[in-house]
């Protein structure tokens, strides 16, 4: 799900989200699968009731090549996307691309963050991303995560910081028993 400010197209703007085809994982306590239908020309997306994937509360299709409004599905609660996501399916990708700053959800027990990613939800550089009177635009520089925090959104009160992240058990949906790092 590639961000965009407005109609999927121009630049790369907003809150963007890449899953894992088949994986049963966590956002915020609740449980997700997503499966290829039609061919590939669809990504339907499963929330869960259970931890282990296997009774469906509800369910969105994506279709392949389509423009969305971007769903929220960050783990913060307090950011929302207000952008559009162009769906694309990369079969077998040999690496990730570094659109800025990427959030990255591992299984339980990957306690190095190396060996078994989820999902992740990425901000491309210098995205603005609202969160009540706050915003937070987050960018990497020399492939080295920041984050410019704005409070009240006036200029006077932004600070910018070092926003890397090693793998670190995710203290904030604890009942998951998932590893999170953040990274350009």
């Amino acid at each position: 799900m590639t961000p965009y400010e407005g109609s999927c197209s121009g630049a790369n703007q907003g809150i963007g989200y890449a899953f894992i085809v088949g994986e049963c994982f966590a956002i915020a306590g609740d449980f997700y699968q997503v499966e290829l239908t039609n061919g590939h020309d669809n990504a339907t997306l499963y929330r869960y009731s259970d931890s282990a994937c296997k009774s469906v509360s509800n369910s969105k299709e994506y279709q392949v090549g389509e423009c969305y409004e971007a769903p929220d599905y960050v783990w913060n609660s307090g950011v929302v996307p207000s952008n559009y996501v162009h769906i694309s399916i990369s079969v077998n990708p040999t690496s990730i691309p570094q659109y800025g700053f990427r959030l990255t959800t591992y299984a339980p027990g990957d306690t190095r963050c190396q060996d078994n990613p989820q999902f992740y939800w990425y901000s491309p550089n210098h995205s603005v991303i609202k969160s009540y009177n706050e915003s937070v635009t987050f960018y990497c520089q020399n492939n080295e995560p920041y984050e410019i925090y704005c409070d009240g959104g006036e200029i006077e009160g932004c600070q910018t910081t070092y926003n890397s992240m090693s793998c670190q058990f995710d203290f904030t949906h604890w009942g998951t028993h998932n590893y999170i790092e953040g990274t350009c």
